[in-house]
C-alpha cells in the first residue's frame, strides 16, 4: 500500500532563502560603509599629523642670529608688537609694514608676544 502525503512542497514558504540574500546585501552595504568610514578617518588622522608636524617646524621660539646692522630687544610685560613697531619704524613709514617685517624676521605666526621674548629688529634697508 502506498501512502499519499498531504504535505506538498509547492506550499512551502521560501522566505528564509530570500531573507539570507537580503541580510547578506545589508551586511555588504554595512561593510562598505565601515570601510569608507575607516578610510576617511585614516585620511583625517594623517592630515592632522602632517599639519601638526608642519606647524611645529614653522614657528621657532629662537629666531636666527642677528645679522650685521640688526638689533635685538627683549619684550617687556605689556609690550605689543604694534608698540615695538611704532618705536622702531622710520619717519613716514607705514606701521603695518614694520609689523610685517618684524613678524617675518622673527618667524612669528601672530602678533602676540611673551614677556622676556627676544626680537630681532631688521636692518634699515628692508626689501
Amino acid at each position: 500500500m502506498q501512502t499519499i502525503s498531504t504535505y506538498s512542497t509547492a506550499y512551502t514558504n521560501k522566505k528564509p532563502a530570500v531573507r539570507k540574500a537580503n541580510v547578506s546585501r545589508k551586511e555588504r552595504a554595512i561593510e562598505r560603509l565601515l570601510l569608507r568610514l575607516a578610510a576617511a578617518s585614516l585620511f583625517f588622522v594623517l592630515l592632522f599629523v602632517g599639519l601638526t608636524l608642519m606647524k611645529g617646524h614653522a614657528d621657532s621660539d629662537l629666531p636666527a642670529v642677528p645679522a650685521e646692522g640688526e638689533q635685538t630687544i627683549v619684550v617687556g610685560a605689556g609690550d605689543t608688537l604694534w608698540d615695538i613697531a611704532s618705536s622702531v619704524r622710520k619717519e613716514g613709514e607705514d606701521i603695518r609694514r614694520t609689523v610685517y617685517d618684524l613678524q617675518k624676521r622673527n618667524n612669528l605666526s601672530s602678533s602676540s608676544l611673551r614677556a622676556g621674548q627676544t626680537l630681532i629688529i631688521p636692518a634699515e634697508d628692508r626689501e
